[in-house]
């Protein structure tokens, strides 16, 4: 029975909400099961790379003249990254450090902190290439799984 309370969808996600929240999910849970793996099951570390990744990609997808450079990585002091995760300082601090030993994130001359790159490459993308191909399968699927509703 249709409520007459109900409102009508707006867009065609809204309108098949299940299925559109089923390839959401299914997209979720299997990225959080790699970075479990990945991050040794540290959803705080996960989240602060995270925060680091996203800033680094925004730079790295500016293309001067058509062509993608690799530019000077956008770093971000500690202060900020814990303002942004809403992790307590010091838990950031102590995390930051657990990242950078492991060599997927690194500290600048200002005390800023960016991902790790090895020959203009972030570590991540070579030192777990598994994991990037299986997140770059998964993102494919995803997109075409929501193709219809948006």
């Amino acid at each position: 029975m249709i409520s007459k309370d109900k409102p009508i969808p707006d867009t065609p996600a809204e309108g098949r909400y299940v299925e559109f929240q089923h390839h959401a999910i299914e997209f979720l849970v299997a990225q959080l099961i790699d970075f479990r793996k990945v991050f040794e099951g540290d959803l705080d570390e996960s989240l602060i790379f995270l925060t680091l990744a996203r800033y680094h990609l925004r730079e790295e997808r500016i293309e001067p003249d058509g062509d993608l450079e690799y530019l000077p990585v956008h770093s971000l002091p500690q202060a900020r990254i814990s303002e942004i995760t809403e992790i307590p300082r010091e838990t950031t601090r102590r995390k930051l450090l657990a990242l950078e030993r492991r060599g997927l994130i690194q500290k600048d001359a200002q005390d800023r902190w960016r991902i790790a790159t090895r020959d203009g490459v972030p570590v991540i993308r070579t030192d777990y290439a598994d994991y990037w191909r299986r997140e770059m399968q998964r993102l494919i699927k995803l997109v075409r799984a929501l193709k219809p509703y948006v």
